[in-house]
């Protein structure tokens, strides 16, 4: 039976909760997302099942994971294992599915087997999949420098020339004439197999998309964005890879969607140094797919991680969640705070103590093995 102290202890214990500062066991969000996305990196299983657990469990997590994993796909495994992004999209469908089922309890959803179990799953399939480096895009700098050249070589009639797809996505109406000339040249970068000027061009659209002088563009982004947001260079860029990607056969069309509308889901998330990584992988993966099919080599098709890898890195997750459960009371006792407070008392609170001197004496006697002789 317990003591009655102990009951009253527990009655009374504030619900451990996360905020917009810190995770449900306390730590920075930033602290964590990178720990995972460093976890999946340098094949950790055990602190990347532990800090995915961490997003899952607190509140305004599920979004951090969701562009998290995504990122860590763009810089450790990208073209590695592309067809990884379909299975994320659909864990990220099912997880919305049980968060709206439960009218928003992040406490009924960490709780459900089923959410533990695919997101764990997703995480060791990250971990256990073969790594390949992420190019690196030309700096703004490095587009900058370039930038007078490279407009006097078009300017000289040095340009690509129509492209197909991009005078397909390019719309005279609603995008700037720029657009045609950059689509143009992004798109036969990719064609005639030059890396450097697809991540050259891939870094000049970002670039541009900062400017206040950016060329206008059409509403390409997903609707739940903001019309500012829809309107991005960066939609531009992806629609042309997406046309080339179908152009090309880049997957399948189940996988090729997938990949695509994860993009849509999680840009929000992803933040800018995300999305940078993120249409960098996906532009590196269609070329790569079109130089395996330029290539008289015959290569074998990537291969996913076995199952029973996968179900082994995914089997204690449930322990996971435990001890996560067990730091976030800890966190709660260690960092007592008092609720309720009107403004004026919690800036009282933070004000330093003002002793009087009578104040001070008392204390040091208090404070020492005072006696009287």
């Amino acid at each position: 039976m317990t003591a009655p102290s102990a009951m009253n202890a527990n009655m009374f214990l504030e619900e451990p909760k996360a905020t917009n500062r810190h995770t449900l066991c306390g730590y920075a969000w930033a602290d964590v997302v990178r720990s995972l996305v460093k976890a999946i990196g340098s094949a950790d299983m055990i602190r990347a099942q532990r800090w995915a657990a961490e997003l899952v469990c607190s509140e305004l997590g599920l979004g951090r994971l969701e562009a998290a994993l995504f990122q860590a796909w763009a810089i450790h495994v990208n073209s590695a294992l592309p067809g990884w992004c379909q299975l994320w999209y659909t864990t990220i469908e099912q997880i919305r599915g049980f968060w709206s089922k439960s009218g928003g309890d992040i406490k009924a959803v960490r709780n459900t087997p089923i959410v533990r179990q695919i997101v764990a799953e997703a995480v060791a399939i990250l971990v256990i999949a073969a790594k390949k480096p992420l190019p690196e895009l030309p700096t703004s700098a490095d587009v900058f420098r370039e930038a007078e050249t490279t407009r006097t070589r078009l300017r000289a009639g040095g340009g690509a020339g129509d492209q197909r797809i991009t005078r397909l996505v390019w719309v005279p109406s609603s995008d700037g004439a720029d657009l045609r000339t950059i689509g143009n040249e992004l798109e036969a970068s990719i064609r005639t197999l030059q890396k450097p000027r697809m991540l050259f061009w891939i870094a000049w659209i970002l670039t541009l998309d900062t400017q206040t002088e950016a060329p206008p563009a059409k509403e390409r982004g997903p609707a739940h964005l903001p019309i500012k947001q829809r309107k991005s260079l960066f939609w531009y860029a992806t629609t042309l890879l997406h046309e080339i990607a179908n152009d090309y056969t880049f997957l399948s069309v189940a996988d090729r969607e997938g990949l695509f509308n994860l993009l849509g889901l999680t840009f929000p998330k992803l933040g800018t140094r995300g999305r940078r990584d993120v249409i960098t992988a996906i532009a590196t993966c269609i070329y790569e797919h079109i130089e395996k099919r330029s290539s008289l080599a015959l290569t074998a098709p990537v291969a996913p991680p076995s199952t029973t890898a996968i179900r082994a890195g995914a089997a204690n997750i449930d322990r996971v969640y435990i001890s996560i459960g067990e730091e976030a009371r800890r966190y709660m006792l260690e960092a007592p705070s008092i609720v309720g407070l009107t403004a004026e008392a919690k800036a009282q609170l933070q004000k330093p103590v003002k002793m009087t001197p009578g104040d001070q004496i008392n204390l040091a006697f208090s404070l020492t093995d005072f006696r009287k002789p």
